[in-house]
């Protein structure tokens, strides 16, 4: 006969399945009960079906609107989905039904580490330890909590006490993985994400953090990510005000250089290797994946999508390196323009598969095919043009790529 009490102990064993199934039996002879209903819904955030997990909640609630674990999985749905204004309404209201459970502060300030409200992410995260001082979620919110705002010392602390709990914990192991990378000790870092990935070969947290290390080893990647970890820990608000900077600079280099006469070209010079160092903050992470993607051991760790992405770059990076090779044997002008358009094009081609959403991915998809296109055109009349065409379809090349940039970030930064 099925039962809830049955039906939780295969959930807590991971035998999701069978959990599914006896739950569905219990709903065969109650179907208004809230609990399994619930139940269910956290079945099916597990087996990731992030959107029917979050109708089977809201069944659960229309049946009995005080289960605060139902809005608990709804919240999680929604985190999964990247919906954080929702998921946080979510828990919030978990939380106001049941201020006792250390699962819901966890929750919410793994949020708060989202919007980067770093002191609010340890005050919930210590609110949950005071509630289960050995809650193991709660202080893997608190170490990269306290990481983030600039406890390096504390953080290793607490998450170094998470293992001593639990030294078989994935996210743990992770964790500390991403700790140590963001201090810098890439080769502490792979062992540490090597053990999480031991626990639970499927932990996507643990697989992104190996293919980072992987690529730390290299010490281009190494001062990249020092430059990626010092914007993630700002807020978007100075993120924006950080780049507008950027470009105002370059244009007051830009003013400068034509102002000083003869010796403005010292200052174009600055000027163009920031424009190189902004663009090769977006590209660099595609085109090592490239890398990885040739590598015999560690493709395996690009998902399906990252692979193909990967080859679409390597396309773009071989333009740009033979574009060299061409231009040091010609001096041609087509050979430069294939340099601009083969490294820029990786900005838009390099976030391909990026976004959850598929009416996203097809606008990036079209949005490469305009801007690859109308490169391609760039090239070809800097090689034949005779009648300065090459120079019109510049502008509406680099208007493309500038636009982009500017949107995506834009997308990037903004929570949905």
């Amino acid at each position: 006969m099925a039962s809830l009490d049955r039906a939780e102990l295969l959930i807590n064993q991971g035998k999701i399945d069978l959990a599914v199934e006896q739950l569905k039996g219990v709903l065969l002879e109650d179907p208004d009960n809230a609990y399994a209903l619930t139940y269910l819904a956290l079945c099916k955030l597990r087996l990731n079906d992030a959107n029917d997990a979050i109708h089977t909640a809201k069944m659960a609630l229309a049946s009995n609107p005080e289960i605060d674990f139902a809005l608990y999985v709804i919240s999680a749905a929604h985190l999964k989905l990247e919906n954080f204004n929702k998921s946080e309404n979510a828990i919030k209201k978990a939380i106001e039904i049941n201020p006792n459970s250390a699962d819901y502060y966890g929750l919410q300030a793994q949020l708060k580490l989202i919007s980067k409200d770093f002191k609010v992410a340890i005050e919930l995260a210590q609110k949950g330890l005071q509630i289960d001082a050995e809650h193991l979620f709660c202080r893997n919110m608190l170490s990269t909590a306290q990481l983030k705002s600039g406890d390096k010392e504390a953080s290793f602390q607490t998450i170094h006490r998470a293992l001593e709990m639990d030294p078989e914990n994935p996210l743990s192991h992770a964790n500390y993985g991403w700790a140590e990378l963001e201090k810098g000790s890439h080769k502490k870092a792979l062992g540490h994400f090597k053990e999480a990935l031991k626990y639970d070969p499927h932990d996507e947290y643990a697989r992104s953090g190996m293919l980072e290390a992987l690529k730390a080893k290299y010490v281009l990647y190494r001062l990249f990510l020092r430059y990626y970890f010092f914007m993630a820990n700002l807020k978007p608000g100075t993120q924006w005000a950080l780049i507008i900077g950027i470009v105002m600079i370059n244009r007051i280099l830009r003013n400068g250089a034509e102002s000083i006469g003869e010796y403005g070209f010292l200052l174009s010079y600055v000027s163009y290797g920031l424009i190189f160092f902004m663009v090769s903050t977006w590209v660099i992470e595609p085109v090592f994946n490239f890398f990885m993607r040739l590598n015999t051991y560690s493709k395996y760790l690009l998902t399906p999508e990252e692979s193909k992405t990967a080859l679409f770059v390597g396309f773009c990076f071989s333009i740009f390196v033979v574009s060299i090779i061409g231009w040091a044997i010609t001096q041609s002008d087509g050979f430069v323009a294939g340099m601009l358009v083969g490294y820029s094009l990786i900005l838009p081609v390099g976030r391909l598969n990026m976004a959850r959403a598929s009416w996203v991915n097809w606008l990036l998809i079209l949005y490469s095919s305009v801007s690859a296109t109308v490169g391609g055109l760039f090239i070809y009349a800097s090689f034949v043009s005779e009648a300065g065409i090459e120079n019109s379809v510049l502008v509406i090349y680099i208007g493309l790529i500038v636009a982009f940039s500017w949107l995506w970030n834009f997308v990037a930064s903004a929570n949905k």
